[in-house]
């Protein structure tokens, strides 16, 4: 009997079951013969097999995706580049709308053509959650669901996936932590579990997720400051579901760490599930009125760069394509053997993405149904984004500035790469003091107000469709620099800054969570203290003292400090327990970004694999014979690791998930015939 164990039960884990169920079904693997022993697949999750830890059902419903709902899947698709056939399933928001018996062949296009998607659900129904009924009446293809309700979702293809199992495939579940993993011999590995069971595998998926990092010196200092001083509160770094708010006290300030996801989910969660309220308020700059339930805390939020990530614009629709016509010509000038470290980003990628970005803002400001009063044409601002040789400072050439008078008109990139920055060189360039902590709030909430208004003009805002560009060009980039092909130079300057602006500018929340925390700020709710914090520990309150110099170096003390992000996955310093006992091993080596031209090394976080298969690299260079790795501790080297399938593009993770399903039945299917070879060397020798 073959044994194949995936660890990770979320989103990934549940595709390669799927994908290892089509190969079986269509292949001439032994486990396909009803005479031969069925493959046995263990599914482990110390949470939810079926959800996953970020996805479970049991969590607040506050807290919603960042993705919406008709742009998320967990099938394949007909075309799409995959070995196993392909198995054709509803997105989210179709499945919500078979939820409500509505047809899928209605409305405007056909979204079933086959009718296969229906086919699925039909012969694999499912009931509406419980709690869950006014969200899926509510749901649009642009509504951005619950985690819990996708959690129901990704259930449902779980439970779907398994009622269809082939018969070769017999799995098991365990809802238990794997805690180690050790050859047991040329063939076989056993993983150990938390609950004491033993299992040896003949291959194992690694689908492990945001497995979180051990502490830092400071790290370690805080965990102890707060265990010697018990009215300290320090909540780590961590997913927001399982982050412990309750024991944040009401009324009283609390420092925060962090301006992305976490920071809205935090506001959300002291707010909304301490039972405020956001009311329609149309003589609100926010659009809302709050009204407390005298049960908040007072956030005082700070980041490296000091300013929240940004809306995403409101199309009442799905959004539409980025134009990125010079960063494409240029994408595809790489060659394809391009060595590792060998492409600067910045020398001509960039610049061609920023050009890309400023003809898509000129092109919707200065459109001909718009009513821009701008004497210029879109035809002599392109030839001026062409002919500069900077375009991150087009805004500042004098060129652009006689066709385009008003300096507010003009798309400031780097004004919005750092708003926070900009506005302090701005005082400074004024002569003005550094700004008070209520200077700099008063600031970045009329900014909000701004990137609010920007966000609701959906595609007649020229500032989203520029930025809208900076965005979407993330992943064509990490797919040209896989794997680590962008200089080590190019590496921390140009393509850090995509990245980094990228996540600000295309990774934001919804729109209705800025206007949530801009009339939190209204109502004196929310502080913003500037960038690059600074949190010590006055031993003699107790208390944290969290200062910045954007605002003076100021200190503002609290009894409770959020750190309102998560780590990324390091395989130097995993806390996971499988991925140390593979370090151990020496079966798992950590990715390195090399020059071409130098003998100079980085160390990535990221484990290195065999892209084509999924399996991890040894130290020594070869590629472990059963153990594969996929997803978000890869993030550093894989394009799209953090982002769920999108239907309709070719998902790469649904690419990686089936690849990592071929090779493990590969390794099954050799594993098959060795003890076939072995079985029929003993029979044939006689014994002495």
């Amino acid at each position: 009997m073959s044994t194949l164990v995936v660890i990770g039960g979320g989103p990934r884990g549940i595709s390669v079951l799927e994908r290892l169920s089509a190969l079986v079904r269509d292949s001439n693997h032994p486990a396909a013969d009803p005479a031969a022993e069925p493959v046995t697949v263990h599914i482990i999750d110390d949470v939810a097999v079926g959800t996953g830890r970020i996805w479970r059902t049991d969590q607040t419903p506050t807290l919603c995706m960042n993705t919406l709902a008709d742009a998320v899947t967990l099938f394949t698709e007909p075309g799409s580049s995959v070995a196993a056939p392909v198995l054709e399933g509803p997105t989210m928001y179709e499945w919500i709308r078979l939820l409500r018996g509505e047809s899928l062949q209605d409305g405007p296009g056909d979204a079933d053509p086959t009718g296969a998607k229906t086919a699925l659900f039909t012969a694999h129904p499912a009931t509406t959650p419980d709690g869950f009924a006014a969200e899926i009446a509510d749901t649009r293809p642009e509504s951005h669901p619950s985690r819990a309700l996708y959690g129901h979702y990704l259930q449902w293809v779980f439970d779907t996936v398994v009622a269809r199992l082939p018969e070769g495939l017999v799995l098991e579940t365990h809802t238990t932590r794997a805690t180690d993993v050790t050859a047991l011999d040329d063939s076989r590995d056993r993983v150990t579990l938390q609950d004491g069971t033993v299992i040896d595998a003949d291959a194992t998926v690694l689908a492990l997720g945001w497995t979180d990092t051990e502490p830092d010196a400071l790290e370690t200092f805080t965990a102890q400051s707060v265990e010697l001083y018990p009215e300290l509160t320090w909540v780590r770094p961590g997913n927001p579901a399982d982050q412990d708010v309750h024991s944040l006290p009401a009324g009283r300030n609390v420092v925060v760490r962090g301006l992305g996801m976490g920071l809205f989910d935090l506001v959300a969660m002291v707010t909304v599930d301490r039972g405020g309220r956001f009311v329609p308020d149309d003589s609100a700059r926010s659009g809302l009125r709050y009204e407390p339930s005298g049960r908040e805390p007072r956030l005082v939020v700070s980041s490296h760069h000091g300013y929240p990530y940004q809306p995403k614009p409101v199309y009442n629709a799905l959004p539409p394509a980025a134009r990125m016509p010079r960063f494409r010509a240029e994408l595809a000038a790489v060659p394809s053997d391009a060595p590792a470290g060998s492409v600067d980003f910045g020398d001509r990628l960039w610049p061609a993405l920023l050009r890309d970005a400023h003809e898509a803002y000129y092109r919707v400001l200065l459109r001909e149904d718009g009513e821009a009063s701008i004497d210029a044409t879109l035809d002599a601002v392109i030839a001026v984004i062409d002919a500069t040789d900077d375009p991150w400072t087009l805004h500042e050439d004098p060129a652009l500035a006689a066709l385009v008078p008003d300096a507010a008109d003009r798309f400031d990139i780097p004004g919005f790469a750092d708003p926070v920055a900009a506005y302090l060189h701005r005082r400074t360039q004024d002569g003005a003091a550094t700004p008070t902590v209520d200077e700099l709030t008063a600031h970045i909430a009329d900014r909000l107000t701004r990137d609010l208004h920007e966000a609701t003009l959906g595609t007649d805002s020229a500032v989203k469709a520029g930025l809208q560009v900076i965005g979407s060009a993330r992943k064509p980039a990490q797919v040209a620099d896989q794997p680590g092909r962008f200089t080590l130079e190019s590496r921390r300057g140009a393509y850090a800054e995509l990245r980094r602006v990228g996540q600000m500018v295309g990774s934001g929340p919804p729109a209705f969570r800025t206007a949530e925390l801009l009339c939190l700020v209204d109502a004196g709710y929310v502080r913003f203290l500037g960038g690059h914090p600074t949190v010590v520990i006055d031993p003699e309150a107790p208390a944290f003292l969290m200062s910045s110099e954007s605002t003076g170096d100021h200190a503002v003390a609290a009894t409770a400090l959020v750190d309102a992000w998560l780590h990324k996955p390091s395989a130097r310093d995993s806390a996971d327990p499988v991925t140390a006992a593979l370090v151990r091993d020496a079966r798992l080596r950590p990715f390195v970004f090399a020059s071409a031209e130098t003998s100079t090394e980085v160390v990535s976080k990221a484990p290195e694999v065999d892209l084509a298969s999924t399996r991890l690299v040894h130290v020594d260079g070869t590629v472990d014979p059963r153990i594969h790795m996929l997803g978000i501790p890869l993030q550093e080297v894989r394009a799209d690791m953090t982002i769920s399938p999108m239907p309709r593009t070719d998902p790469l993770m649904l690419q990686e998930t089936d690849a990592a399903a071929v090779s493990a039945l590969s390794v099954l299917s050799a594993s098959v015939a060795s003890v076939a070879t072995a079985a029929t060397a003993a029979t044939a020798t006689p014994n002495r």
